[in-house]
């Protein structure tokens, strides 16, 4: 191994990782419990080859003043990574959707995009027999393992990066743009795995 020392550029898509604060998560689980029992059904808007997936009741009264600083963050964090991110910086946010996602086994999130300005995911709960499955057989076939979201971005070439993999952990949140590609691997595990996923539209008044 040589001495030279070098460094690699970052280029493409803003996604912005974040941990969420437990006192979130846990009202996010009892909220999603409310609307599960109301069967607030989202299946027909949504990509997902999901049985439990639904709606929260209103919001925009309790999420939104709980996410405002993460968007805020990524607004500041963007303008620095790309000076011209806005032509004029976004005055306020409005939350297009939010629901709840009960991932069980053999099921997936084919690749996909949202609508809106921002979209992002946020993991309540992940079984570690998920985690212990994907290191069992990740390696016994040409993917990334069950249980894997992944980020893709760009064509698939010689000596580039096209797409981000990872083992979702609880509280782990991504924030990112709403057209960026991205899909979730199912698993075999008998348990269940929660998300919560959403749409932020900007306003520029």
């Amino acid at each position: 191994m040589n001495n030279i020392e070098y460094k690699f550029p970052y280029w493409g898509p803003f996604l912005m990782e974040v941990q969420l604060k437990d006192e979130a998560i846990s009202l996010l689980l009892k909220k999603g419990k409310k609307s599960q029992k109301k069967h607030l059904d989202a299946r027909k808007k949504l990509a997902a080859m999901i049985d439990g997936e639904y709606y929260f009741e209103n919001p925009n009264e309790w999420f939104c003043p709980i996410f405002n600083s993460y968007v805020n963050a990524y607004i500041e964090a963007v303008s620095e990574y790309k000076l011209d991110a806005f032509k004029t910086s976004p005055t306020s946010w409005i939350l297009e959707k939010l629901w709840i996602n009960y991932q069980k086994a053999y099921e997936y999130n084919p690749p996909h995009h949202h609508v809106g300005d921002l979209s992002f995911v946020i993991y309540l709960q992940v079984p570690e027999e998920i985690v212990k499955e994907n290191e069992k057989t990740k390696d016994k076939h040409n993917n990334t393992g069950p249980g894997m979201i992944t980020f893709v971005f760009g064509h698939d070439m010689q000596f580039s990066l096209s797409s981000m993999s990872t083992m979702p952990r609880v509280g782990q949140t991504f924030i990112f743009p709403a057209w960026l590609p991205h899909h979730v691997m199912g698993f075999k595990s008998d348990v269940e795995r929660i998300s919560v996923s959403g749409n932020i539209i900007f306003s520029h008044d």
